[in-house]
């Protein structure tokens, strides 16, 4: 579920935790000067998902609001 933002690629990777429930983690790349970049970033509010899905819109939430404030360093 891939989705694109603007120069950028957002991917959700929600991980399940010992809960049984879901974390929220994406992944942002960006091709500069044709070399693709790549960065992590995982939310660390403690919210976990009931469904993975969830997860994975969070996360795609997470990515543009980290692009739109300029978090994102490449």
């Amino acid at each position: 579920m891939t989705e694109s933002y603007g120069e950028y690629s957002l991917e959700p990777l929600p991980k399940k935790v010992r809960s049984g429930r879901y974390s929220v983690n994406v992944i942002i790349s960006r091709i500069v000067g044709g070399e693709r970049h790549t960065v992590r970033f995982s939310a660390e509010d403690g919210i976990h998902y009931i469904l993975e899905i969830e997860a994975a819109k969070e996360a795609i939430n997470l990515g543009r609001n980290l692009i739109d404030r300029g978090l994102v360093g490449f």
